[in-house]
């Protein structure tokens, strides 16, 4: 009865362990997807100072410059944002990883108490067989001794 009560406990443990583990891979995955998102904001500013700058060979008008400015400016601030977006992802995809460990360790701790209940129970078991085995020698044998001295 003790074993069946942990053996639900264990499988309800088993089900919040996979659905926190589901919500670690998500994690994961939109931290991975906004890790990209930076790379890609990133990569488009190098790309765009180069042409500027293959453009600007030939001469700019300070219009165009003060608009290459305030782009490179406006593509800055989005790759600081995007940089602070990827290290909230990182954090929320950590929290949710170590939920789910913590969630593994308790899931584990049970199935290892359940495994030494058990043991023990395999022991006790093993124990009253060795005295009912004991018990039935011992009797035999002072059958074999009664019988022994009535002949």
């Amino acid at each position: 009865m003790i074993n069946h009560r942990f053996t639900m406990l264990i499988k309800i443990q088993q089900d919040r362990e996979e659905k926190l583990q589901a919500h670690f891979v998500k994690a994961q995955q939109f931290y991975q997807q906004a890790q990209m998102k930076y790379q890609g904001l990133a990569n488009y500013r190098t790309e765009y100072i180069q042409q500027s700058q293959q453009q600007g060979s030939a001469g700019l008008q300070s219009r165009q410059y003060n608009q290459f400015v305030s782009f490179i400016g406006k593509l800055d601030q989005a790759i600081q944002q995007q940089g602070r977006a990827v290290q909230q992802a990182k954090a929320a995809a950590e929290q949710r990883k170590q939920s789910w460990l913590a969630m593994q360790k308790k899931r584990k701790a049970l199935e290892l108490l359940v495994q030494r209940n058990d043991a023990a129970e395999l022991q006790k078991q093993l124990q009253q067989e060795q005295r009912n085995a004991d018990e039935y020698a011992s009797q035999q044998f002072m059958r074999r001794l009664a019988a022994e001295r009535l002949q």
